[in-house]
This record gives structure tokens, sequence and C-alpha cells, in this order.
């Protein structure tokens, strides 16, 4: 389990973040110095000033799950380059203030930017002993702060928009649930006083059409009442907070579920959070009916990323079943695959290697039902 453990705490970076750490490190180790503060060639301090560029630039790959850490880490490198080799723009900082600062509120982005502009003005005064050098990196800095929390805020307000759609939508339901359940029980209660009455004057024939014209609105009834239900049903579907009793469930049964979740998902508007939910709730119950008998350890990703919700649920596929994909018709991954394009995301269902299975989906945090239309 131990192996597990350190995988929680240092997540697999994304590819696009590991294009970006490289990106960003390449640019480090061949920027333009603006001058150096020491004219010792030596092996030593080049080997020293390598070191500290790649410090700036691949810890990048691992800001979206600890934003502060690796902004810490790409800081202080930056000031020990300035004042101990060479002082370069702080390329790295700037790629790391951008991305705390659209996943962190106002007070952690005022309090990490004032941190980098203090080591601009370190490294910058300190390198070079001129004090002109870093007011335009210090703008900068604040600039990229402020734009980050803007992007921040923009889609807080879409998240907010999202969730106030829903709502909306959940009272358009109830509103034609009264509507239907008023109209037709209060025709059955006419119907079945006209009955009652037709018996009482011993007119069967009357009685009998009332019991028909019963039937028929009680019958009409239950149709409509599916069809709103339906739609009501899954605009009540719980959102990802529950997830922790999804996991509960599926230790019930035997399996070893460990669910790890990255970024705000305050900022999940509510419809996003139930295809998740239901994709997860899918995975697992794939889990535990085609992993066979043995013991199961499967892994719970949730990841909110930029406009973005990434899920993954892996298991290790220990058990006669491991490594077959769910194959009932109309469920397993063809519902969830469902789910997940109707909001305009992708779904990908394979073997994880060797003899585990893993689901992968991405959802925008933008989505729409495509088939909202067809439901009402």
């Amino acid at each position: 389990m131990q192996p597990r453990s350190r995988r929680a705490i240092v997540p697999r970076p994304a590819r696009r973040d590991v294009i970006v750490a490289a990106v960003v490190t390449f640019v480090e180790v061949l920027s333009p110095r603006t001058g150096p503060p020491t004219d010792d060639p030596s092996a030593v301090i080049g080997t020293l000033g390598l070191l500290l560029a790649l410090a700036q630039g691949l810890p990048l790959a691992w800001r979206r799950a600890a934003p502060e850490v690796v902004l810490a880490v790409v800081t202080l490198a930056f000031v020990a380059q300035a004042l101990l080799v060479e002082p370069v723009p702080p390329y790295g900082g700037w790629v790391a203030l951008a991305s705390l600062g659209v996943r962190r509120d106002a007070r952690v982005t005022a309090t990490a930017t004032a941190g980098v502009v203090a080591a601009v003005l370190a490294g910058y005064v300190g390198g070079l002993g001129r004090t002109d050098e870093w007011v335009v990196p210090a703008i900068l800095t604040v600039g990229i702060a402020v734009a980050a929390q803007l992007v921040r805020e923009r889609r807080a307000r879409l998240a907010a928009v999202a969730d106030t759609a829903a709502a909306e939508e959940r009272l358009r339901i109830a509103r034609d649930l009264h509507d239907v359940l008023g109209h037709s029980l209060s025709g059955i209660a006419v119907q079945s006083s006209t009955g009652r009455m037709a018996l009482d004057a011993d007119r069967p024939e009357v009685a009998r059409a009332a019991l028909e014209r019963i039937e028929e609105a009680s019958r009409s009834s239950m149709a409509e009442v599916r069809t709103v239900l339906g739609a009501l049903r899954d605009a009540a579907t719980p959102r990802l907070e529950a997830l922790d009793e999804l996991a509960e469930q599926a230790r019930a049964d035997g399996a070893t579920v460990s669910v790890r979740r990255m970024g705000d998902l305050r900022l999940v508007p509510s419809g996003v959070g139930q295809v998740a939910y239901r994709v997860v709730q899918e995975a697992l119950t794939n889990a535990r009916r085609h992993g066979g008998t043995g013991p199961m350890t499967v892994d719970v990703s949730v990841v909110v990323d930029g406009d973005r919700l990434t899920l993954d649920v892996t298991d290790d596929g220990h058990g006669t079943g491991a490594g077959s994909p769910p194959q009932e018709a109309g469920h397993g991954i063809t519902g969830m695959r469902e789910r997940v394009e109707s909001l305009g995301g992708q779904l990908e269902a394979g073997s994880s290697g060797g003899t585990g299975w893993r689901v992968h989906a991405v959802l925008p945090l933008s989505g729409r039902r495509e088939d909202d239309g067809s439901r009402r």
C-alpha cells in the first residue's frame, strides 16, 4: 500500500503540464542574462546556474496539484540564481503565480504576489546592485496576478449562472408536477363522486363509464408524472460532495477505495457535478462487478483544472474478471459515455496496464446538456 500513498502525495502531472514545464525550463536555461554578479567562470558556477534554472522550470509540472509549494520553490530558485549566478526574468515564477491566482482567492493571491515582488526586488537589486531593473518585472508580476484573479472570478460567475439555471429548471419541473397532479387528481375526484352517486342510484352503466374515465385519466397522468419525475431525478442527482459515500459503499463490498480531490470543487456547476458523480458511481460499480472475487484496490481522482473537470477511476484488476470491460447494453461504458458527451466532454475506458481497468473522463465546466429539449 505504500506506493499508492506516495502517488497520492505526489500525483503524476498531466501531459500538457509537463510540456509547459519543459518549455519554461528551456527558456530559463537559454534566456539572455541581464548581467552577472560574479566574474567567476568556473564549472561550479555554471553547474549551479543550470540547476537553479531547472528548479525554476521543472516544478511547474505540479503547479496545479500544489500551486503554493511550486510557487515557493520556483521563487526561491529565482532569488538564489539572481544572487549567486546571474539575474534572469522570473518566467517560472510568473507561470506559477498565474496558476495559483486562478485557483485561490484574492487574499492568498495578494500575499503570493507580494512575496514574488519582494523576490524580484531582492534578486535584481542584490544581483545587479542597481535599483532600476526590478521595476518592470514587478509591474508584470502584479499584472499577471490581477489577470489571474479576473479569470477566476469569471469562472466563478459562469458556475453561478449554471447553478441558477439548474435551480430554475428544478422549479419549472416542480411547477409541471404540480399542474399534472392537480389536474388529474381533481378529475379523478369528480369521476369518483359521479361513480359513487351512480351506484347509489342503481345506475351501473354510469358508474362503469365513470370508472373507465378514471382509469384513462390515471394512466395518462402516470405517464406525465414519469416524464416529469425522470427529469427531476436527473436534476436532483447527488453532486461530487457525495463521492465519499460511494467509496464507503465500495469498501463495504470489500474493495479498498481512495478518493483524491484537487482544485476548487465549488467552481463545478451542478449539472457537471451530477454527471461526474454518475460516472464515478458507474465506474465503481463496474469495477466491483467485473473485478471478480479477489480483493480490489480502486483509486478515484477528481481534478478541477482551469475550465475543465478531469475524472480518473483506476482499479488494479484483482479477481477472476479483471481487465474485461463491462458489456451491458445501455449501461456501463455506453451509459457513461452518453452522459459525458451530452456535456461536450470525452470519456475513455480501457486497460490501465496489467490486469487493471481505467475510466478517464474530461468534462468542460461550461457544459450544457444537448438533450434538454428532448426531455421536456
